[in-house]
């Protein structure tokens, strides 16, 4: 009877462990996607900074190039967020719905960029050479805007939230069986001790698994989504290599801007700093990539 209860009690904890695990990746994205918009979005005098018309157009012109029907278009929700990265979260599923971040840069005139930007809590010296640089990169021509647009919008396609929230769910499940089978095999349900030294390095594993497997597929990704960008033609093309340029540009400045802050973001060539995680495709490939098609494009001319 004793050893029914441990296994059902077992079985009871793997299910809530699996459940939790899938619940906590996809409910941001789902069930509380209006509280998460709530926090990116940019607000000014206490309420959120609307986006203009011109805005507006142009993310339905990206619609269009990628050909969305109708029934994409209605559910993907854009509005303004603050600081210079777009933004999308949520799903495709009609009950909720995804949301794509317009940045400042992207909503805001030269002029109230430099008026308003501070880092931290100090308005920014214009007059440093990095900050002027800076303040060039983050401004991008209509087809750059286009792309970076059209870029966030196929991530939003991907449907990540529910990949990875099945993968968790499914690797929690496998690592608790293997869990509960080795503690039987090696009859460890009186050790206390082995038990949660194994427990440790199972969760070890199964994170440092997790976190691999999701790196590994937003850095393949990105790699398509470039390639499908590609095939929108010439002025996508231009857009992702200027996109991509400049990008690198304000890293590299902002690595400067804020100071030792920003030598553990950024590297001196303007991609992300990485550790232990490749969470994307580095910027610099991406701008190797679009060069090289730019440089086909003009020898065929």
């Amino acid at each position: 009877m004793g050893v029914f209860l441990f296994r059902y009690r077992n079985v009871i904890l793997g299910v809530t462990a699996t459940a939790v695990g899938y619940c906590a990746v996809l409910t941001p994205h789902t069930v509380l996607l209006k509280k998460y918009r709530n926090i990116m979005a940019r607000y000014q005098l206490g309420k959120e900074v609307p986006l203009n018309s011109n805005v507006q157009q142009q993310i339905q012109k990206v619609m269009n190039d990628l050909k969305l029907p109708d029934s994409v278009k209605n559910i993907i929700k854009p509005f303004s967020v603050s600081g210079f990265e777009l933004f999308h979260a949520g799903t495709l599923n009609a009950q909720y719905g995804a949301i794509l971040g317009m940045p400042i840069n992207l909503t805001s005139t030269p002029e109230e960029i430099h008026e308003n930007l501070q880092i931290g809590e100090e308005p920014i010296d214009w007059t440093r050479y990095d900050a002027q640089i800076f303040m060039k990169a983050v401004m991008l021509s209509e087809d750059a805007q286009k792309f970076a647009i059209a870029r966030e919008i196929l991530r939003l396609q991907a449907e990540e939230p529910f990949l990875n929230s099945f993968e968790l769910a499914l690797i929690i499940a496998m690592l608790w069986t293997l869990y509960n089978v080795i503690s039987y095999r090696f009859k460890l349900k009186d050790n206390a001790i082995a038990r949660r030294t194994l427990y440790t390095v199972f969760i070890l594993f199964g994170a440092a698994l997790w976190f691999g497997v999701k790196d590994y597929q937003s850095y393949q990704l990105d790699k398509e989504n470039d390639k499908i960008l590609c095939s929108l033609g010439l002025n996508y093309i231009k857009g992702g290599q200027e996109f991509y340029d400049k990008t690198l540009i304000r890293n590299k400045a902002l690595r400067t801007l804020l100071g030792s802050k920003g030598k553990g973001i950024y590297t001196v060539y303007g991609n992300e700093e990485t550790l232990l995680r490749q969470k994307h495709l580095p910027f610099s490939y991406s701008k190797d990539f679009f060069d090289s098609h730019l440089r086909k494009l003009e020898r065929t001319k």
